[in-house]
């Protein structure tokens, strides 16, 4: 996807399918005030289902070791389509 097709999907919880066949769940967040240079600008902080609780819990402790231990990075050029969930 590109960043205008992506657009819709970003910092909300989503389904979605990578374009090797995976299908994944969980929030991209966009890396504004994050970036990392040496990445590309379509490279997002991905946090999976699994880890959303506590993902947040760790925010409102302000806890930015624990928040990057349960994120990882997702290219957005390699989602083939994405859904939002109801939750």
């Amino acid at each position: 996807m590109t960043h205008t097709e992506f657009f819709p999907y970003h910092n909300y919880h989503i389904r979605f399918k990578l374009n090797d066949g995976t299908e994944l769940s969980g929030v991209i967040v966009d890396n504004l005030g994050h970036a990392d240079l040496t990445m590309p600008d379509t490279v997002y902080h991905y946090i999976p289902t699994i880890n959303m609780i506590e993902w947040k819990q760790a925010e409102q402790r302000n806890d930015k070791s624990k928040m990057k231990s349960l994120e990882g990075n997702i290219d957005i050029r390699n989602i083939m389509w994405a859904e939002g969930m109801k939750y």
